[in-house]
């Protein structure tokens, strides 16, 4: 029988497994993992590991409230979440390249939408590296119209960024 993808709530024995595909994946994008650590301690219902049933992580997700605007930093601290929050941000969704256009990455967002839903916040927003900004659009997010956030994104990350935001309103 095949091994089967599923996507499930992240458990701090993770990171590791999440801080080393994160490496291999992002190379132009490196976090360290005390930072990884530190967005799953914060806010760990929004973080997910795509696993199969030997166990190992071929994929995963980290989101939190945030505030409507300018994204976090790559590579930086929160320190915490906003009391009010008026945004949701999608910080990171990668998958392993050998469970890339399996569709498994669309699987999870309804379930992140239902968790911004559930925080009663307008927006879900994001930034949309790699060329992933056709997969965004397919799950409802457009590019954001502001200058400002284009041109944030574009510091944070490189000149391909892409700040989009999907409305929950």
């Amino acid at each position: 029988m095949p091994n089967i993808a599923t996507w499930r709530a992240m458990k701090a024995a993770d990171i590791p497994a999440v801080d080393e595909l994160s490496a291999r994946v992002h190379i132009d994008y490196p976090e360290r993992r005390s930072v990884l650590e530190e967005k799953f301690a914060l806010f760990p219902k929004g973080c997910f590991t795509l696993t199969e049933r030997d166990g190992a992580i071929y994929g995963y997700c980290f989101s939190h409230p945030w505030l409507e605007g300018v994204p976090p930093s790559l590579d930086t601290f929160l320190e915490t979440l906003p009391k009010n929050p008026s945004s949701y941000f999608i910080h990171d969704l990668t998958l392993d390249p050998s469970m890339q256009r399996r569709s498994l990455a669309g699987r999870l967002v309804p379930t992140i939408v239902d968790i911004a839903k559930g925080i009663r916040v307008p927006q879900i927003a994001l930034v949309a590296v790699s060329g992933s900004q056709p997969f965004w659009m397919r799950m409802g997010f457009r590019k954001t119209d502001d200058p400002a956030l284009q041109a944030a994104a574009r510091r944070k990350y490189d000149e391909s960024a892409v700040h989009m935001q999907r409305d929950l309103t």
